[in-house]
């Protein structure tokens, strides 16, 4: 099967996207670690896979401890090999008269969604060693606006992202790349395919799943998980908040849950995302500097949005969140730190959407 043939897979079957990052220090005061956010993480996306859901994850492919992205390759390719020895030991199928039953479905795969300057890490040999797992969506420069002669060259993107050395207008065009990825995750993109007169589409995700999340150290204009939550609020998908494990998902949940009148957590105001990520000064900076495109919102536009939307969702978190789960379902999957009940709960919700089957208890 050549390449393009691969990347040609169908996705027509649901795709869910995953919101994850590990915020250490806020995990570590709850008692937890990285290896149980890494156990949820699994035990979340297993049984979709199983069922042929695929999987919409926009991290980056860095060989770091936290690296969910080689969590959730490791994971699809287990279960592809897990089928393949399903079908080589199973007998044809049987039958019923004329039509033969269903078999057991294709495993998802991994639709890694990765924007500039991250994708630059992905070696063709790397592609190629996940190409039967995974596609690769690469957010360039170009799709978030930016004119191709503005772009900073690789070779000045050395340095870390935290070091004075490295370029202002890079921090800015990577942060609008990562506007635009979680944008397509939302309605899907067609990408041209060498040697190919059909495009790949990648479908719109069906649901999101969040759990976790940094709150600071983070390279867009917000915390990740904050305008993937937004994104999802604002165009009624369903999305599944597992307020119990930390991170910047536990400041959204304790926004919904507020009453109306009291204030937001810290972590929502601007002030202390500048105060707490100093990135964040050197990027709105360049970004006064320099004409913002209409489709890509800034810090101030993203936070005063999503304060919008947590208001207008409070008092009615399940409809806000529209995921299958009732009111007091919804404030038990915000608050437990019971990884059995936030588990099961996130599946009988994309089971009710008709997103997944019913797992038997």
């Amino acid at each position: 099967m050549s390449l393009s043939d691969l990347q040609q897979q169908p996705t027509s079957s649901p795709l869910v996207a995953i919101s994850v990052s590990f915020e250490r220090d806020n995990l570590l005061a709850r008692g937890l670690g990285l290896d149980h956010l890494k156990e949820l993480l699994v035990r979340l996306t297993r049984p979709l896979l199983r069922q042929g859901v695929s999987l919409a994850y926009g991290g980056h492919w860095d060989e770091r401890e936290d690296n969910f992205t080689y969590e959730l390759l490791r994971l699809v390719s287990a279960e592809q090999a897990d089928e393949t020895e399903h079908r080589m030991a199973s007998a044809p199928p049987a039958t019923i008269g004329n039509e033969c039953l269903p078999e057991r479905p294709s495993a998802g795969r991994l639709i890694n969604h990765a924007a500039w300057p991250h994708y630059l890490k992905i070696t063709p040999s790397i592609e190629a060693q996940w190409i039967n797992c995974c596609r690769i969506v690469r957010v360039t420069p170009v799709m978030a606006g930016i004119e191709p002669g503005e772009t900073v060259t690789a070779d000045r993107l050395v340095v870390r992202p935290d070091d004075e050395d490295y370029p202002a207008l890079a921090l800015l065009h990577g942060a609008r790349c990562l506007s635009t990825m979680r944008q397509l995750m939302m309605r899907g993109v067609s990408l041209p395919i060498a040697d190919s007169e059909r495009p790949d589409a990648i479908q719109p995700i069906s649901a999101r799943i969040v759990l976790g999340g940094k709150l600071t150290g983070y390279q867009g204009f917000v915390p990740g998980i904050f305008e993937e939550a937004l994104l999802s609020l604002e165009s009624g998908s369903p999305v599944y908040l597992l307020g119990g494990f930390g991170g910047a998902t536990e400041a959204l949940a304790e926004a919904l849950l507020a009453a109306p009148s009291a204030a937001k957590p810290d972590a929502l105001r601007e002030a202390w995302q500048r105060q707490n990520t100093p990135l964040l000064a050197r990027l709105q900076d360049a970004c006064a500097s320099s004409p913002h495109p209409a489709s890509v919102r800034t810090t101030s536009e993203l936070l005063s949005a999503l304060d919008a939307a947590i208001s207008k969702a409070q008092g009615n978190p399940d409809k806000a969140l529209n995921n299958g789960l009732s009111l007091t379902e919804n404030e038990t999957l915000l608050t437990t730190r019971d990884m059995r009940e936030a588990l099961g709960l996130v599946h009988k919700g994309l089971a009710r959407l008709g997103l997944m089957k019913a797992l038997q208890d």
